[in-house]
């Protein structure tokens, strides 16, 4: 299949479909069940997509720019959680450092917390090469601010496949539940219930060889600078049958 048809059709259905309102549902998006696990090379094409919630609820809280679309899409079955995004971007930014790498790229984010006052969460962030940044990281409620981030942690298990299109790019992964749980990140007994943080780094290469660098989130953390890690920037993520 032809890539910018490919592209095109997913952010074209995204319009269309009945996203998931953060503002409406408190911030809680749902991750269906599914039998068979989505095929994932990175191409986001698998028909198992069709059954997951879109959520397109990506907005730029510290510049008055109109966000381009983002949908994120996850599904879950007895052995991993699966989660898509699909990205417009007609500039897109790849790091070449060797020091910086992803941190310099274009790339989509998600955060898991072991709970509400992020003692201790999780990042997890992939660009349109599959290049993958991850870290364990800390936050101070008393402080109001991260008190710690360790970037030589790495998720392991974690499987990431990235594609470059037209006009943007597609990321899909899969995180096995067992990683979840050796982790604590369950909110409940029944294994059901995430905190969850959703963003996108929006970036855009400049003349110059700077970089304007663009922060988008699912919900906004009210913060006066950008600030992702931050309790205000998770919602929850809740598996559903």
């Amino acid at each position: 299949m032809n890539k910018q048809l490919t592209i095109s059709s997913l952010l074209l259905a995204s319009c269309f479909a009945l996203p998931i309102n953060a503002a409406e549902v408190d911030h809680t998006y749902n991750i269906n069940y599914i039998n068979d696990a989505p095929v994932l090379n990175g191409q986001g094409v698998d028909k198992a997509w069709e059954k997951a919630n879109p959520l397109i609820d990506f907005t730029f809280p510290w510049r008055a720019d109109p966000a381009p679309a983002t949908e994120f899409r996850a599904l879950w079955n007895d052995k991993a959680i699966y989660f898509r995004y699909v990205v417009a971007d007609n500039n897109l930014s790849i790091g070449r450092s060797a020091e910086r790498g992803v941190l310099d790229s274009d790339r989509v984010e998600l955060f898991l917390a072991k709970d509400p006052q992020l003692s201790t969460y999780y990042t997890l962030e992939i660009d349109a090469q599959a290049q993958a940044y991850s870290a364990i990281a800390s936050y101070s409620v008393n402080l109001k601010k991260r008190t710690s981030l360790v970037d030589s942690w790495d998720w392991g298990s974690v499987e990431k496949y990235a594609s470059v299109t037209a006009n943007g790019y597609i990321v899909e992964a899969k995180i096995p539940l067992d990683k979840i749980s050796e982790l604590g990140l369950w909110q409940n007994n029944e294994k059901t219930q995430l905190l969850c943080a959703l963003m996108r780094a929006e970036f855009t290469p400049l003349e110059d060889g700077s970089i304007d660098m663009g922060w988008m989130t699912w919900v906004d953390p009210k913060t006066a600078k950008p600030n992702f890690h931050n309790p205000g920037t998770f919602g929850k993520c809740n598996l559903v049958k």
